[in-house]
This record gives C-alpha cells, structure tokens and sequence, in this order.
C-alpha cells in the first residue's frame, strides 16, 4: 500500500485529499439521513410502498437540480457551490431536530428539501475533480474515492443501528451534522477553481443534445445507467421488510446494510490495485450480472446468515460497477462538455431514488419476491440494445 502511495504521488497532495474527503464525508451524512428515513418510513406506516414514496419523491428534483448544477458549475466558482450546498444540508438537518417526525407527510416534506442539494453539488464536485487531474489517473482516483465513500457505506449503518437502539433519533441526527461540519472545515483546503467561467458574450460551453448526439458512449451510458437505477434497486426498498420479517429490528437492518457496505469497501480496495480491464463495458455487464444473482438470493432465502454472504458479494460488484461506470464517462469528457456530462452521470446515478419509488409499488401490488424478480431481470434488454446498436459503446 505504501510503494502505491509512493508511486502514485498525486494522492500525497492536500489539495486532493480534501477535496476528496470533504464530498465523501458529506456522502456519508447523506447516507445516514436516507438510512434513517428509510427505517422511519417503515415504521410508520409498516408499508414497502411508503419506503419508496419517501425516498422516491424526495429524490425526484435531481432531474431539476443536476441540470442546474451544471450550469452552476459552469458560470460560477465550484469551491463556493459546494460551501453553500453543504451548509443548505447542515441547517435542514438541525431543522429536523426540532419537527415531529413520526408524521410521515412531514417526514416526506423533508426528503423533498434534502434530496434537492446532492444534484445541485456533484456536477461541480465531478467537474472540479476532472479539472485538477489528469486523465490517465482517474481510473486509480476512483477507486480510492471510493474506497472511502464505501468505508462509509460499511460503517455507518453500523454507527446508525448503535445510536438508534441505544439512545434515540436526535442522535443520529446530531452525528450526521458533526460530519457535516467537517466537511465545511476541509472546503477551506481545495484545489483552486481555475476553469474558464461561461459569459454571455462568449460562450464555449457544448449544450446537452449536441453531447447526446456526437457522443453515443454518453448516449447509451446513459440509457443503461438510468434503467438500472430505475428498475434495478427494488432491493433496497425490501430489505426494512425483510429484516421486519426475520424479527431483526434495526439493528439487524443495520448489519445488513453494513455488509454491503464492506463488500463495497474491500471490492474498491481491490480494484485501486486491479485497475479496470481493457473492455468497460463487459466489466459493466458482470457486475450487473452477479449483482443481480445477489439481490435475488437475498429475498429468496429468509435465512440472515446466507443474506449477510450475499449481500457482501452485491457490495463487491457494486463497487467495481461505481468505479467502472464513472471512469467511462469522466474519459468521454473534453474541456467544454465536462460540466454537462459529469451533471448527466450525476443525475443517472441518483435515479435509484426514483427506482425506490416504482419498487415499492410493485411489491405493494404484487409481493416481495415477484417485484425482486423484475428488478433482477430489467437491465439486460437495455445492455443488449446497446451492444447491438452502438459500434461505439461495443469498444469502450
């Protein structure tokens, strides 16, 4: 790890560490306000197709704010984007503190305020990452980003079950706004934003239909990474359900989540050493695959120690799709279109919320098991279309 470290001596600068930590520690208070509104949801209303409503409807303004974020990004400076978002975030938080939460409407009302921030600041997180490191690096950024976002994923259901069961809501709350602040301390340490801003006199700026045309990689990654995270995450919807069912409560819920999160985390260890095989695309394609093997295992098996095995080995690809993913479209980028296509992986990827939403109602109209099926099976129409149709994405 070392002679890595050593070898790769851009991860020895301040100015990446911060900007890399500050965003991953404000991922991992995101993580534990949608890890407690999922349990919340469920709690009080004892119904899968709340779960999504929450969620879902509460992420659905990404398809507003990524855009904006991008435009954002492009007219003014980045640090300050992100300084403002995460602020916006830290206040809602405390905010919560103080309203009756066991409303569910209102537990709704704010999901819909927390969910608006995420798409506003990743295209200016993505673009300013882009901006301040070489191209032939990213395949190795990514997966220590990564590595410490899903070091989050690991831990922090752990942290929530704890705080949940020993002491009460406030304090995940309370934990989840300390994290905040540390990530408004490390914004004072980034990289400078040196990207030529848009002017109305001269913009240089590509729009969204001239990359979607003249880019069909972009066109179909974005296509499968927005079916996928629209169809293929009924999972997460189920899983309060299923830890209901096995009589685990939260702290069950939370353990379980954790070993998707380790998966996530030793699967992202691996592949800073692996690197990402020549084809992308079938790398994207054998996640997916074992993936869905995963989920489908988990639901069906009402046993918690196979769930816990399974479950790890969902993280595992999960990360090796995340770093996968990303990298096919940060090389796609160019110094004009940056802005826009990173806001375009940042919207696809936040879809999942949406995807919550749909799984929830097909669990409630069918059951757990037939909407757990669908999910498994919704992304391979889409990956062969793309095979098929794009010469393009075939040698990615």
């Amino acid at each position: 790890m070392i002679n890595f470290f050593k070898h790769n001596s851009f991860f020895l600068s301040k100015n990446f560490q911060a900007l890399t930590f500050s965003n991953s520690i404000f991922l991992y208070s995101a993580h534990l306000r949608v890890l407690l509104f999922s349990w919340l949801a469920y709690e009080i209303t004892q119904k899968d197709i709340w779960v999504g409503i929450v969620l879902g409807v509460g992420g659905s303004q990404i398809f507003i704010s990524s855009y904006l974020g991008s435009y954002l990004s492009e007219k003014y400076n980045i640090n300050k984007i992100l300084f403002y978002s995460y602020l916006s975030f830290l206040i809602i938080l405390v905010l919560f503190i103080f309203i009756n939460y066991e409303d569910i409407y209102v537990l709704l009302f704010f999901s819909i305020l927390f969910g608006a921030i995420p798409g506003l600041l990743q295209p200016a997180f993505q673009t300013l990452l882009i901006n301040t490191n070489d191209k032939s690096n990213f395949s190795k950024i990514n997966s220590y980003r990564y590595l410490i976002i899903f070091f989050g994923e690991m831990v922090n259901p752990i942290i929530f079950a704890f705080l949940i069961s020993r002491f009460d809501i406030d304090y995940v709350i309370f934990f989840a706004a300390l994290l905040l602040f540390f990530s408004l301390i490390l914004l004072l340490f980034h990289p400078a934003d040196s990207q030529v801003k848009r002017k109305k006199e001269d913009n240089k700026f590509v729009s969204y239909s001239f990359i979607l045309k003249n880019k069909p990689v972009i066109f179909w990654g974005v296509i499968i990474a927005a079916g996928q995270n629209i169809f293929g995450v009924t999972f997460f919807v189920l899983l309060p359900n299923f830890a209901d069912q096995l009589g685990l409560g939260a702290s069950g819920f939370g353990i379980m989540n954790a070993a998707l999160g380790a998966g996530m985390f030793f699967g992202s260890l691996l592949s800073m050493f692996t690197g990402i095989y020549k084809s992308k695309l079938l790398i994207w394609i054998l996640c997916t695959i074992v993936w869905d093997i995963g989920q489908v295992s988990v639901i069906f098996s009402e046993n918690y120690t196979v769930s816990l095995f399974f479950l790890f080995f969902m993280g595992f690809s999960g990360a090796y799709w995340m770093v996968t993913s990303t990298l096919i479209f940060q090389d796609q980028t160019e110094k004009n279109d940056r802005n826009k296509i990173m806001g375009l992986y940042s919207l696809v990827i936040s879809l999942f919320f949406i995807g919550w939403l749909i799984g929830g109602i097909i669990s409630d109209i069918t059951n757990p098991r037939i909407a757990i099926t669908i999910s498994a099976l919704s992304s391979y129409p889409i990956f062969i279309s793309g095979v098929l149709f794009s010469k393009k994405l075939r040698q990615v």
